[in-house]
């Protein structure tokens, strides 16, 4: 929810709508947009602490600001078809007083002066933010977080006894705007590391990317937020600091103070101040609790830049290392040496014998990769049941399906039962089958090569050899046994853990 003031709940657009109507923004929404935000610095910075300078002196500047942006066109209504600077910057100056940045005041029928809008210092202010990341700010992240922490769970923080309304609300603002702060420096550790993955994605050499990943990016500022949270152990606090704020958005008696001093300070209705001190305490637990939710981000995307480093530096080594380059040069060379030759005509030319004893050279569509083959679609909708099937047949059918199946279960139960150890080994010449059940988990040893062991968390595993594996290229000799009403080639099955 947002702040309340004059008596009723306005949202951000609503408290905006004046500066909407009034074409605030709007020179911000043009392509020659650089240029009135540098006019806007210039006049600001000339006004100094007043507010105010020479109407003279100010169109002075925006001449210079238009002269130092030769490549921004202006529009037709900006001065862009007018050849004479001074006319430019007259018109210029015109569309910064109907934005309302600037306003007249005459103070002799000889001077005039033009003040500086408040509402631009402002928006000068969020635009600096916007363009500047500002790391060395985050050098005070875990020390304000900690102290913030440290005052939400001192005892008698919030004690509605020792403190008047405005101390409470003045306390509670405060907290506000530091958690505020502690999470827009949590979101510039966010932008300095994607800073970092722009800059590794366009590295030129292995040396490059190993440098960005031990050095630059493990040294970069936004490391000392990470640290702070990890080591510091300030995320158990946080945690605890919520829970605080937790209790607090159900006690009335905290509630009822925080409301006498917003109405005090504020002039606000009842109803209104009760919603006002819910909304204050809801957002600041909610913005406790979204530090730990980023740091989760900042763990993936630091992950993220290990593996884009790693698959980096792989590139770089093996698909662009000296010996591809090496191949690359030499092949190069052979064709401008050797064109128009064929393979036979080279084989006494220097650097050309072939070790190999049939040479192909593979080109059109037989060079090309071949393509990889698509599974098909596998429908997994449910298959309606029958209408007039009954209900136990359809059970009786189902546990016969459930009692034939081959599962890893049943594996590890003929090797548990036949190969007790690591290392046994069990021929199927010297195997006998008795029941329909041995039969069906010799099968299952067959399917898998591993099987969980019953109530426990270990893994059976097993493999099978032949003599067809084992390089026996004649069929005819190669052994059969009987097992059951099967004929199969004579396999060993050992266990190996």
């Amino acid at each position: 929810m947002e702040d309340v003031s004059n008596n009723q709940i306005h949202s951000l657009g609503q408290r905006l709508g004046p500066l909407f109507n009034g074409g605030f923004f709007r020179p911000l929404a043009r392509p020659s947009a650089p240029i009135y935000v540098d006019c806007a610095t210039r006049l600001v910075e000339a006004a100094l602490e007043t507010g105010q300078l020479d109407r003279s002196e100010a169109r002075i500047l925006i001449r210079e600001v238009i002269d130092r942006h030769p490549n921004v066109e202006l529009g037709e209504d900006e001065g862009g078809l007018a050849r004479d600077p001074k006319q430019k910057a007259t018109q210029l100056f015109n569309k910064l007083l109907e934005a309302h940045w600037i306003t007249e005041r005459r103070v002799s029928l000889s001077e005039q002066t033009i003040l500086i809008a408040p509402q631009l210092r402002l928006l000068l202010s969020a635009l600096t933010d916007l363009a500047e990341n500002r790391p060395e700010e985050l050098t005070d992240f875990g020390v304000g977080l900690r102290s913030l922490c440290q005052e939400i769970l001192a005892d008698g923080a919030f004690d509605p006894k020792a403190m008047d309304g405005d101390a409470l609300r003045s306390k509670l603002k405060d907290f506000l705007e530091r958690s505020e702060r502690a999470l827009n420096q949590m979101h510039a550790v966010e932008t300095l590391i994607r800073e970092h993955e722009t800059a590794q994605r366009q590295s030129d050499s292995a040396q490059e990317t190993l440098k960005r990943f031990l050095d630059d990016f493990h040294a970069g500022e936004h490391m000392l937020c990470y640290d702070a949270l990890r080591e510091s152990g300030l995320l158990p606090r946080i945690e605890k600091a919520r829970s605080v704020l937790d209790e607090l958005t159900a006690d009335p008696f905290v509630k009822e103070r925080l409301v006498e001093g917003l109405i005090a300070h504020s002039r606000l209705d009842l109803d209104v101040a009760y919603i006002q001190s819910e909304a204050w305490l809801n957002r600041l637990a909610s913005r406790l609790g979204s530090i730990p939710q980023i740091a989760r981000q900042i763990d993936a995307r630091m992950a993220e830049f290990s593996n884009l480093s790693a698959a980096r530096y792989r590139y770089q080594t093996e698909m662009r290392g000296p010996w591809p380059e090496q191949v690359k040069a030499y092949c190069d060379q052979a064709g401008r040496a050797y064109a128009g030759k064929k393979f036979s005509d080279l084989a006494h030319e220097p650097g050309m014998l072939f070790r190999t004893v049939n040479c192909e050279v593979l080109y059109g569509r037989d060079a090309l990769a071949p393509a990889r083959s698509k599974r098909l679609p596998v429908s997994l909708e449910a298959r309606a049941p029958k209408v007039n099937q009954d209900a136990s047949k359809a059970k009786a059918a189902l546990r016969k399906q459930t009692l034939l199946a081959l599962t890893p279960q049943r594996a590890s139960r003929f090797v548990n039962r036949y190969l007790p150890n690591k290392g046994d080994q069990l021929s199927s010449e010297s195997l006998a089958l008795q029941t329909q059940e041995e039969l069906l988990d010799f099968l299952a040893v067959l399917t898998f090569d591993r099987a969980p062991v019953r109530r426990s968390s270990k893994l059976v595993k097993w493999r099978i050899r032949n003599e067809r594996k084992s390089g026996c290229i004649a069929p005819e000799r190669i052994q059969t046994d009987d097992i059951g009403k099967l004929r199969l080639e004579r396999i060993t099955i050992e266990r190996i853990r």
